[in-house]
């Protein structure tokens, strides 16, 4: 009998940690914590779900590969990004009303245009970008029927077209009715390192969870890490680049991923992403994101959530650190 599994979390053992170590040498040193060091200073709100949660799902995994591949390194952009939100918790709609702001990192003024699928995909909202240094506020309005469907489904993936002068982006965000979302929480086991390890090396490097399912189980994952800058807003680093990432197949068990505890070993060798570089002087929060897909029967079972910003898991930790922060 095939058991579909819930969406389950991923044990964090000392093993995982001395594996990691093996991995990189010496413990990292964290170059920030999620809250600001800096008397007076703010931490951003969180960065919300990745680019296509739930909806840019892999296709069914075949024969899942029997290593793990070498991690790759990346690099925060150091020039022109598209626009980004300034919370990603979305944008709430006044059901009364049928208005509803969006804020966004800008550099002058312009026009933010609102598509959605209500139920097909078409334009629901067109409005004004007034930007002030390096935000600005679009205040936007939907017909009397497309207010009545956003209420009716609570939430509603969107996606905004900010054009300023001959440039133009999108950015995705959730149109919502209620109050801020619940936030996700943390996977127990991986982690994001702040800094080169047994360095301050401003470098990041993010460590896949050791997933368990109750069987053997074939899973997708994703890995993003979120970054923010008062000037940029939050921007989306997969593994192919800007708000590209990669789906990796492997084999879950109750035990973790097969692939990261070759012949059996007790001790993981997670997959590695990293060495990411943090541009310095820019004042910027990153936070790591893992999507996971559980496939039973080839039907998929999605959820994500942050992992720890540290040297451990969330569990390991005793709680999870959304974001490292850089001067």
């Amino acid at each position: 009998m095939t058991v579909k599994p819930a969406i389950p979390d991923t044990p964090c053992a000392p093993r995982a940690r001395v594996a990691w170590r093996r991995v990189l040498g010496l413990a990292a040193v964290a170059l920030g914590l999620a809250l600001p060091t800096a008397a007076g200073a703010q931490s951003p709100p969180p960065p919300g779900p990745p680019p296509g949660a739930g909806r840019d799902l892999p296709a069914p995994p075949g024969t899942a590969p029997t290593f793990v591949p070498a991690g790759t390194p990346a690099a925060i952009p150091t020039g022109a990004v598209r626009p980004g939100l300034l919370d990603g918790r979305g944008a709430r709609l006044d059901g009364r009303a049928r208005r509803f702001s969006l804020a966004v990192a800008c550099r002058r003024n312009g026009t933010v245009t609102v598509t959605a699928s209500l139920p097909a995909r078409r334009t629901i909202a067109r409005g004004q970008l007034r930007c002030r240094g390096a935000s600005g506020t679009a205040a936007l309005r939907l017909s009397r029927a497309d207010a009545a469907r956003v209420v009716r489904a609570g939430t509603v993936p969107a996606r905004a077209t900010v054009r300023q002068g001959a440039r133009a982006g999108t950015v995705e965000f959730t149109l919502r009715t209620g109050g801020n979302p619940v936030a996700p929480g943390f996977w127990t086991d991986g982690h994001l390192e702040c800094a080169a390890p047994g360095t301050a090396v401003p470098q990041a490097y993010l460590v896949e969870p050791d997933f368990t399912t109750a069987t053997t189980t074939a899973i997708s994952t994703r890995a993003w890490v979120a970054w923010y800058s008062k000037a940029t807003g939050w921007q989306w680093l997969g593994v192919r680049g800007p708000n590209a990432g990669r789906w990796d197949t492997w084999t879950a068990t109750p035990t973790g991923i097969a692939q990261f505890h070759p012949n059996g070993a007790a001790l993981p060798v997670p997959f590695t992403w990293g060495p990411i570089s943090v541009p310095a002087g820019r004042g910027i929060s990153a936070v790591g994101v893992y999507e996971i897909v559980y496939w039973t029967g080839g039907t998929p079972t999605y959820g994500w959530k942050y992992v720890n910003a540290g040297t451990t898991g969330a569990a390991a930790a005793g709680g999870g650190t959304t974001a490292c922060t850089y001067a």
